[in-house]
C-alpha cells in the first residue's frame, strides 16, 4: 500500500510543478482551426503533449489543462473550454466577431495571455466560414483579420414555412 501512496504522492507534485509551468515545456500546439459561427467563434487546437502529461492526462483527466487551453485565447473574454483529450481540445468563443452593415468581423488577436502573448508560431491556422470556405495561413502567432457576411433575416414568417 505504501508504494501505491507513493506513487499517487510523486503525480500530484509533479502534476502541481506542470501547472505553474509555461505552456510551451509540456503542450505543443500543432494546429488551430477556427470556425465562424455569427459573432461567436469556435477553436479547434490539436496539440501533441510531453510523454509524463500525456500519461497523467490518460490516467486522471484533463482538467488541469483548463487554465492553460483557455490562456490560450487569453485576448478574448468570454472562452469556454467545450471537450479535451489528449489530441487536442475545443474552446468556444461568445461574441468573438463583431457586427458591421451587414458584415461580422474578427479582429486579429495573438494567441496566449494579454501578459505573455505567444511567441512560437503555431504551424497551421485555418479558418473556417460559415459556407464552409476554407482559409489556411502558415506560421502565424495571433489570429487573422477576417469577416464573414451576417445571414440574411427572412422577410418573413411564411416563406421559412415553405423553405423548410
Amino acid at each position: 500500500m505504501r508504494p501505491l501512496a507513493a506513487l499517487f504522492s510523486f503525480l500530484i507534485l509533479s502534476a502541481l510543478s506542470i501547472c505553474s509551468a509555461v505552456g510551451s515545456e509540456y503542450i505543443d500546439i500543432n494546429e488551430v482551426t477556427m470556425r465562424l459561427d455569427g459573432d461567436n467563434a469556435t477553436f479547434e487546437l490539436n496539440y501533441t503533449l510531453d510523454t509524463f502529461t500525456r500519461f497523467y492526462v490518460s490516467a486522471l483527466g484533463c482538467r488541469y489543462l483548463e487554465p492553460e487551453l483557455i490562456s490560450f485565447l487569453g485576448g478574448y473574454s468570454d472562452v469556454m473550454l467545450i471537450k479535451a483529450d489528449t489530441n487536442g481540445a475545443t474552446l468556444r468563443v461568445v461574441g468573438a466577431g463583431k457586427y458591421n452593415s451587414g458584415y461580422y468581423l474578427f479582429d486579429s488577436m495573438p494567441f496566449g495571455n494579454k501578459d505573455k502573448p505567444l511567441t512560437e508560431s503555431i504551424p497551421r491556422f485555418t479558418v473556417v466560414y460559415p459556407s464552409g470556405r476554407l482559409r489556411t495561413f502558415y506560421n502565424v502567432t495571433a489570429t487573422q483579420n477576417v469577416f464573414s457576411q451576417a445571414e440574411l433575416p427572412l422577410a418573413n414568417p411564411a416563406q421559412a414555412n415553405s423553405q423548410s
